[in-house]
């Protein structure tokens, strides 16, 4: 999705105008519109702007380029800093890691849960790639893996949409509120 496509898909959600989120943002519904359309990209203090608005993190509009071990190292790392996770891994007779055991886990329900509805849609996905020869074509297959992939962009997207703070120094249940 491009930036102008995430701006009216979350806007759709919460069920808002395109003048609405203007006003709550405080940019001119018409260059809400332009963004929309891909005319023009917001730069970053109007789409910080933008997602305040919505009540959604900025995150959801960067692209991470994750593809070397430092990339997804330094993003696990910062995840253990900030919340509750979890490393585990088996131990062999001499009490050293064994590295193809390996597991991550939240200490959060919210996040668990939410990461559970992803791994259902992805196993749906998987059970349809391993059925392919039950479907009657190859075309038919193609458009039954393209629809449930954008399903899945569907689930992912809903399921980020939530501003629960689960950085390990707040305490109890808080919600991230965005200034006006």
């Amino acid at each position: 999705m491009t930036v102008g496509e995430k701006i009216r898909y979350y806007r759709n959600i919460r069920g808002i105008s395109q003048e609405t989120l203007g006003n709550l943002s405080g940019i001119n519904p018409a260059t809400i519109k332009k963004y929309e359309y891909g005319i023009r990209n917001p730069k970053p203090d109007q789409l910080l702007k933008i997602t305040n608005a919505l009540g959604i993190s900025i995150n959801l509009f960067m692209n991470f380029d994750i593809e070397t071990v430092s990339d997804v190292l330094s993003l696990l790392f910062k995840l253990d800093e900030q919340v509750d996770m979890k490393f585990e891994a088996e131990k062999d007779e001499n009490g050293e890691f064994i590295p193809s055991t390996v597991k991550l886990s939240f200490q959060n329900a919210t996040i668990n849960n939410k990461l559970c509805t992803y791994l259902k849609a992805k196993q749906i996905k998987e059970n349809l790639e391993n059925s392919k020869e039950k479907l009657n074509t190859e075309d038919d297959y193609t458009e039954a893996i393209n629809e449930i992939e954008k399903n899945i962009e569907d689930i992912k997207n809903h399921l980020v949409d939530d501003n629960m703070v689960v950085n390990k120094r707040t305490k109890g249940i808080a919600v991230k509120l965005f200034p006006q």
